[in-house]
């Protein structure tokens, strides 16, 4: 016998599941992204998928995130190297040469766009 908390066992089951089935646009429909700290959304979809260049070309006045980040002064190809740069520094570029207020509120969006995409 395992414990329910008023159902939310039911809906991590159902993540789980989810996730499982290869569903993960579904999944990031499900979680709520705008309360996840930047790492943990880097985690979710390979960078490349997430920050593709059609999100970006959509949504922001650069082809590439090799060219958002070079505009900057910035390099990263991975999700770890983009962890590791100066978020401060990265959120002022983000803030000055798109509209989002911040790398996390971009890539919020850039989520919905891949899970509306799937």
């Amino acid at each position: 016998m395992g414990f329910n908390f008023g159902g939310f066992g039911d809906k991590i089951q159902g993540l789980v599941d989810t996730f499982k089935e290869g569903g993960v646009g579904e999944l990031l429909q499900k979680l709520p992204l705008d309360q996840l700290p930047v790492d943990q959304l880097l985690e979710k979809l390979p960078l490349d998928q997430l920050l593709s260049g059609s999100f970006l070309q959509q949504f922001t006045p650069f082809e590439s995130l090799t060219e958002l980040l070079q505009s900057g002064g910035f390099s990263a190809g991975s999700a770890e190297e983009l962890k590791s740069l100066p978020q401060d520094q990265l959120n002022e570029h983000v803030t000055k040469t798109t509209s989002f207020s911040s790398l996390k509120d971009m890539l919020v969006k850039a989520a919905e766009f891949y899970s509306q995409r799937k």
